[in-house]
Order: C-alpha cells, then structure tokens, then sequence
C-alpha cells in the first residue's frame, strides 16, 4: 500500500492531491470519499476518453470546484487563476487536480486512450462557464 503525500500547490486554486492507493496481488483501489480525498460536496461525476492526438478540451473556467484524476494516459493541463498560470501534466491515477472555481483550464496533448475521471461540486445545468479566469469567484471560495 502507498501512502498518501502532502498536497502540491501550483497557483492559487490549484492542488495537485495525492491519493491512497491500496495495492496487492488482486490489483489497486483507490477510494474517493466526500470531504476526505475529494474536498467538496460531490454533484456530478463524469469521465472522458480521448482515442486520438490534436484532441483540446476545456478552455473555460467553472462556477463550481472539479477534481481531476488520469485513469490511463496523460494529459497537459494549463491553468490559469488571473494573476498567475501553471501547466501540468497528470499521468497518475494516484494524484487528483483540485481546480476551485474560476481557474481557466485547459486540457491538450491527450496520449491516446487517455481516460480522465471527473468529480463536480454542481450539476452540469447549475454550473457557469467562463472564457476567462474568474479571480473574484476564486478569491470569494479559495481554501486551496
């Protein structure tokens, strides 16, 4: 079994958090709990498979917190929280990006069979989309 590390700050707004990974001769299980490994009330969860390169998603900001976790591949995320930016690149299923609201995000150079699992503090019909980073709903909800 892995232990969980400290949280790595990029910007403010922005965590990379390590996750528990319980491993043995079956497999790994990573658990993802409310308010323990996912820092939020837990609205909506969805995942992404992206097959093919030159694929770009994201490129707006949110109303709402979402966690980010790379199940197979990787992905380069950009950030941005209106005062500073940061680029990252997930490609373990042992880490999840915490991004709060109003961080302008943007997610590209997938490998193929890349599949992201997302957690969201809002359903889809609440949340808000910028094409800019937002720092007054950052600065009004950041604990990050």
């Amino acid at each position: 079994m892995k232990s969980a590390a400290p949280a790595v700050d990029f910007i403010e707004g922005v965590r990379l958090l390590k996750q528990q990974v319980h491993a043995d001769g079956r497999g790994e299980l990573v658990a993802f709990e409310q308010w323990e490994n996912v820092p939020f009330s837990i609205e909506r969860v969805f995942f992404m498979k992206i097959d093919r390169l030159g694929i770009a998603r994201g490129g707006h900001a949110n109303s709402c917190d979402e966690l980010i976790v790379p199940l197979a591949g990787s992905v380069l995320v950009e950030v941005d929280n209106g005062e500073a930016r940061s680029t990252i690149r997930l490609r373990d299923r042992a880490q999840a990006l915490w991004i709060r609201p109003g961080i302008l995000i943007h997610l590209r150079d997938f490998e193929p069979d890349t599949v992201l699992l997302v957690f969201a503090s809002a359903r889809y019909s609440e949340t808000r989309h910028f094409d800019r980073a937002q720092p007054q709903i950052r600065l009004a909800s950041c604990t990050a």
